[in-house]
């Protein structure tokens, strides 16, 4: 029973209708994750309160601020499984709405990226479903998470799936409890080797960290998990691990995610069935842009394998998703280096960012203009060599909104004649298959490698 589809007009930002279609995990890493990006105050924690205003019992109130002015009613739909439910305010001006056909045995669990709790707390549990089922869109946004306190007083119950789960991210083993003050306050402790510390003194890291890994530990195949800036307070090492982690559940569970970090965005996901979707803003109202198929497969093709630019789409790249308008796409890596330093020799500044380490080539230069149309950039140009001077017009039918020029050599930079090399035996054949006779050697190699680094 997936979540396929939600549809939403005048919530916040929402000032005409916005879709958004989710992945459907198909048993691929990534195949069910759904990625959302775009700048500050463009929409994305809107889309994931829409979300979170389907849970629990009672229809919930937008207050005039949840409400777009120029609309004043919230129309949000839910498409599960091919079904149909709708949360519609009453009428214009109302903060009241109905829920229509929601199905309460379907539940969509929703992680705030305001991951802060009540370190002193009283005593309960709550399973998943009843949690669940007592989380509703509070009026306003809250800086702490409520009742996430039954969350841990459940998980005592199943502490060894949980922290199975949560030494896949720390890099150290696990180990903690709830204990009692004299006054009769329930608090964390956290131990790191022989010290420890309360839920007072906790990291903000290890705390979103915590709730991340409760989002996940007794969840089951088809839940839908949604989680606002898994990112946050984390350093780079612990993104990667979180990340691998909701890469390895979206195989069979439904993951979305808000983020501004390049390190939740994994092109081999989205050949596997990702979903990218680019939320803006510029000042008339939310507008949702998503990767559509051919993208996706412009992305695969540019991502098979290019060893004269392996960074193609390598980290830098990937920061393209969280950029602003104003991109200049250049043949390589080179041109990258050089045009900002050519503007200063100029005296001048180039207005724009550059497309990561470049395009891999003039020929990929249509396929990253497609890309980038495709998630809704407005303002690109692109700049190519002199002696490919004859792709601009093409560029320019193809692409009538972008900005095409050529500079008036044939290189950016005077290039020596190359004098040829010998052939080389490399481990892998001309097509980049291991080869049978250095098998045995490079898997000892590897074991010997992860043997190393385990035993630090």
């Amino acid at each position: 029973m997936p979540l396929e589809k939600i549809e939403i007009i005048g919530f916040r930002g929402f000032s005409s209708k916005q879709c958004v279609c989710f992945s459907i995990p198909n048993g691929t890493l990534g195949s069910g994750l759904t990625i959302i990006t775009g700048a500050n105050n463009s929409g994305k924690s809107s889309i994931i309160e829409c979300l979170k205003a389907r849970g629990g019992y009672q229809a919930p109130s937008f207050t005039v601020g949840a409400r777009n002015s120029s609309v004043d009613r919230v129309d949000i739909t839910y498409i599960i499984d091919g079904k149909e439910e709708r949360i519609s305010s009453l009428k214009k001006g109302s903060s009241e709405t109905r829920k229509a056909e929601v199905n309460h045995q379907f539940q969509v669990f929703v992680l705030p990226s305001r991951r802060a709790f009540d370190p002193f707390f009283g005593r309960g549990a709550k399973t998943r479903e009843q949690y669940l089922n007592n989380t509703e869109l509070p009026a306003q946004r809250s800086s702490m998470m409520n009742n996430f306190q039954f969350r841990l007083f459940n998980i005592l119950d199943n502490q060894e799936a949980f922290n199975k789960i949560l030494h896949k991210v720390l890099p150290f083993k696990p180990e903690w409890s709830i204990d009692q003050s004299d006054q009769g306050q329930y608090f964390l402790k956290f131990y790191n080797g022989d010290n420890s510390h309360t839920s007072d003194g906790m990291g903000e890291g290890i705390v979103s960290i915590f709730a991340i890994v409760d989002s996940l530990y007794d969840s089951k195949p088809g839940d839908v998990i949604v989680i606002d800036e898994p990112e946050l307070s984390l350093h780079p090492a612990l993104q990667k691990r979180v990340f691998g982690l909701l890469n390895e559940f979206s195989k069979d569970r439904q993951i979305i995610i808000s983020t501004h970090s390049p390190y939740f965005v994994d092109i081999k996901s989205i050949i596997n069935g990702s979903q990218l979707v680019r939320v803006i803003n510029d000042g008339s109202g939310t507008e949702i842009y998503q990767l559509s198929p051919e993208g996706r497969r412009v992305i695969e093709k540019l991502a098979s394998g290019n060893l004269y630019n392996p960074h193609t789409f390598g980290l830098d790249t990937r920061e393209l998703f969280f950029q602003e308008d104003g991109i200049i796409v250049v043949e390589g890596q080179e041109d990258v280096l050089l045009f900002p330093d050519i503007a200063e020799q100029l005296e001048q500044n180039i207005a724009a960012s550059f497309f990561g380490w470049g395009a891999g080539g003039a020929s990929n230069i249509s396929f990253i203009c497609f890309l980038l149309q495709d998630l809704g950039f407005k303002k690109v140009a692109a700049i190519l060599d002199g002696d490919k001077a004859e792709e601009v017009p093409k560029l320019k039918a193809e692409f009538p909104d972008f900005h095409f020029v050529h500079i008036c050599a044939d290189d950016i930079r005077t290039k020596q004649e190359r004098k040829a090399t010998q052939a080389v035996d490399g481990l892998l054949d001309n097509k980049r298959v291991i080869k049978n006779e250095h098998r045995d050697h490079t898997s000892q190699l590897i074991l010997e490698l992860n043997s190393y680094m385990e035993s630090l």
